[in-house]
């Protein structure tokens, strides 16, 4: 599983293909959308613009219980 931690405007200029947008905001106030139903192990890789954003969501999700999560870094 593919998350784009940009926001959504950035998200519809151009993003990885299969890449679901969850922003680094929406996940910082507890709003997984879709990860909040898939399992803790599943393999979860975040970008962002530069790796700042999506290393926040992995710190956040991480903390959550996540325990398959890579930083990708920038887009």
């Amino acid at each position: 599983m593919i998350i784009d931690c940009r926001t959504k405007e950035e998200y519809n200029e151009g993003h990885h293909e299969g890449a679901m947008n969850i922003s680094v905001q929406d996940i910082i106030r507890g709003e997984l959308g879709v990860l909040a139903t898939v399992p803790k192990d599943t393999e979860i890789r975040c970008y962002c613009a530069s790796g700042a954003r999506s290393g926040v969501a992995k710190q956040i999700l991480e903390s959550k219980g996540f325990t398959n999560i890579h930083n990708l870094g920038g887009f």
